[in-house]
């Protein structure tokens, strides 16, 4: 089998890219006709001077589509250019931009990494196809542009490139991860560096609405936390409001620095290991563990399809890699077959847990057995 793969991947190249651009041309139409997440309402009240945090938790609900504007302040200031446009045309862009970054996250993640070619063409194949991918263009959401500037630093040592991947701090439930990974490397000019972003855009965010800078600083939290529709996939936090927390808010926050806490203690195990790309690629599945998310954030995985392939003579590899194309082209038609979410979804769960802890594990055995 092994050897007729490798005989004919020109071929199968071929037939897939054709299999691909299909794909890819269905997401674009999608996303044409839809793009319902991009947060373009939000900027443009803001831009109108209008706090629309506050706008938002006075009224206990938002006004366009499904544009919540729970992100953090930047995202807005980042989205100027948009509000000169009406929506259909605003929505157009930015899914010329989203296409941009479908292309742009694994040719750099496999050049740094030194993938072959057909390997580099495979995983693009396979980024532009995958259902976290459909689903990011058909909603318009940020998810992609995240993932961007969380592997910058990964990618480009410099302080330009740190300093940029604060931007990823927009999406509080996945942009946290850098942050915390600076802090557990103890790497204080890196975290110093990436949140000038943030701080920026909450000080731009409050004297151009005239808001109390306290205030507003803790709104967008706040208003996130409200937020019931981005539950859809079990993690730690949603699982245990569900079940344990209600809605007394000291424990939800509380519950929330324990979590912080836990996450803090793993990344600082996954920073042991050697292997950069690795680490790379198991810091961004913690988010995927801990915090709200929905299937378009799955594209988080994508580094260790990469990473597995790259290291595809060891079994664990193996595994991983074919994990991630369940969770890529096989979770959802398996969910919604199944139908029994109160299972199914904790059961993924512990899935993705075991799969951090046994790379972890066996490559810290690597590790040792070579030293």
């Amino acid at each position: 089998m092994l050897a007729f793969l490798r005989n004919n991947i020109n071929k199968l190249l071929i037939f897939f890219s054709f299999i691909a651009v299909f794909s890819f041309a269905d997401s674009i139409r999608k996303g044409f006709s839809n793009s319902c997440d991009f947060q373009w309402q939000p900027a443009k009240l803001f831009w109108d001077g209008i706090n629309h945090y506050s706008k938002f938790l006075n009224n206990g609900k938002y006004d366009f589509l499904c544009q919540g504007g729970e992100y953090a302040h930047l995202l807005n200031i980042l989205y100027y250019p948009f509000t000169f446009f009406e929506w259909e045309e605003a929505r157009l862009l930015w899914l010329i931009i989203n296409c941009f970054f479908v292309i742009l996250i694994p040719l750099l993640i496999c050049k740094k990494f030194k993938l072959t070619k057909h390997k580099t063409i495979f995983l693009i194949l396979i980024f532009i196809t995958c259902h976290p991918t459909r689903v990011t263009l058909n909603y318009g959401q940020q998810s992609l542009m995240v993932m961007f500037f969380l592997i910058l630093p990964f990618i480009f040592k410099s302080n330009i490139s740190y300093f940029f991947s604060g931007i990823s701090s927009v999406k509080y439930s996945s942009g946290y991860i850098l942050f915390l990974n600076f802090l557990a490397n103890k790497e204080y000019k890196k975290f110093f560096l990436a949140t000038i972003p943030y701080l920026l855009g909450w000080l731009i965010y409050f004297s151009y609405t005239n808001s109390n800078p306290i205030v507003n600083f803790f709104e967008p939290i706040k208003w996130s936390l409200q937020q019931v529709y981005i539950r859809q996939v079990a993690d730690i936090y949603t699982l245990g409001e569900l079940y344990f927390l209600g809605d007394d808010r000291i424990y939800k926050y509380s519950y929330i620095f324990l979590i912080f806490i836990v996450n803090f203690i793993l990344i600082r195990k996954i920073n042991k290991l050697s292997d950069n790309f690795l680490k790379l690629s198991l810091i961004l599945i913690c988010p995927l563990i801990f915090f709200p998310h929905s299937i378009y954030d799955y594209i988080l995985f994508f580094p260790l399809a990469c990473y597995s392939l790259l290291n595809f003579n060891f079994v664990i590899n193996k595994f991983n890699f074919f994990f991630v194309i369940y969770i890529f082209f096989f979770h959802r038609i398996t969910k919604h077959v199944l139908d029994i979410d109160w299972l199914y979804q904790p059961f993924l769960l512990l899935s993705i847990i075991a799969v951090l802890f046994l790379n972890i594990g066996f490559n810290i055995k690597l590790k040792n057995s070579v030293s």
